[in-house]
């Protein structure tokens, strides 16, 4: 559809903005937030400065200060820094791939009740090689479960914890079975920075997330997991929780519901992280990947504290 300069091109998962979009005119305003609804995901191009990525990001709704303090960006406080100058030590994976950046599947800011709307990812530093984002539409995952999965899913809940180490997330959801810290040798611009340690999750409590969510605009049905914070779903033994937790994976994971973005400088992603679950595959310790993301307010609450009288993690939400 073309609207004052600019026209969507729908992809196999989401869709592409295509020229000139003047996100002051309220028509194009709601075209743009009817085709993300739509398609889960917008890619644009040529977002070149902090202020047009803010800009844009507010079509889709208001923004706030992440809850996640470490990763906020000196340069703005709507934003934080993905990647980037500072980085600390890489991991090699699977003794064979040495690498930064790596992230495994994961829906943001599934560690607190209230997940967040959505998010705009700009690149303004791409690596030479490697560095994509993927994006896994898990309504369209849902529409194809077998019914009798369906129906088991419907009240199930699961025990989710945050798990930052690339050791502690070798579970579904990640894409290597083994990793530990580079050496000095052969990560040498890392060598001075101490890794993460390994109980790196700076004190969120573990919460009980649906198995499902009705997006709560477009009722779709969504599979709503954070793979690798999964501990295990209420009421299954550990084996059948197992079982059905890297069924659910490998079924979101088939490449018909996953979109791989390679980066050219100032794309920028938005997602509704309602819908749609990502991951990043990292990149060569000899690249610089350097991503700046805004975070779309209007949280949902999804999830429960096991103790709700809790107040542990709550304090992280202030600067």
């Amino acid at each position: 559809m073309a609207k004052a300069g600019f026209f969507i091109r729908p992809m196999p998962v989401g869709a592409e903005v295509i020229g000139d979009v003047d996100e002051k005119d309220p028509s194009v305003q709601a075209e743009l937030y009817a085709a993300w609804l739509d398609h889960g995901i917008l890619l644009f191009h040529g977002v070149d400065s902090i202020e047009r990525h803010l800009e844009l990001s507010r079509l889709f709704g208001e923004l706030e200060i992440h809850p996640y303090v470490p990763a906020r960006s000196p340069l703005h406080p709507l934003l934080i820094d993905i990647g980037g100058p500072g980085r600390r030590r890489a991991f090699v994976y699977d003794e064979s791939d040495i690498r930064v950046n790596r992230i495994p599947w994961h829906r943001d800011t599934a560690y607190t009740r209230d997940i967040c709307k959505g998010a705009m990812l700009r690149m303004v530093e791409v690596p030479r090689q490697l560095g994509e984002t993927r994006l896994c539409d898990t309504a369209m995952a849902y529409d194809d479960l077998p019914e009798a999965v369906k129906a088991q899913l419907v009240g199930l809940e699961y025990h989710a914890t945050l798990r930052n180490h690339p050791v502690k997330q070798i579970r579904p959801g990640a894409f290597w079975k083994a990793a530990r810290p580079a050496t000095d040798a052969e990560d040498p611009a890392g060598a001075d920075k101490e890794p993460p340690d390994e109980a790196d999750d700076h004190g969120w409590p573990s919460v009980i997330q649906p198995a499902l969510l009705t997006h709560p605009e477009s009722g779709r049905q969504c599979i709503f997991l954070s793979p690798t914070y999964v501990d295990y779903f209420l009421g299954m033994d550990p084996k059948e929780s197992q079982d059905l937790l890297e069924y659910l994976v490998d079924h979101m994971l088939k490449p018909k519901y996953v979109y791989e973005h390679r980066w050219a400088l100032n794309d920028a992603i938005v997602w509704d992280n309602r819908r749609f679950m990502h991951s990043s595959g990292g990149n060569l310790p000899s690249d610089t990947r350097y991503g700046l993301r805004t975070t779309l307010a209007g949280p949902t609450r999804t999830g429960r504290y096991l103790d709700e009288d809790t107040k542990a993690g709550e304090t992280l939400l202030a600067d």
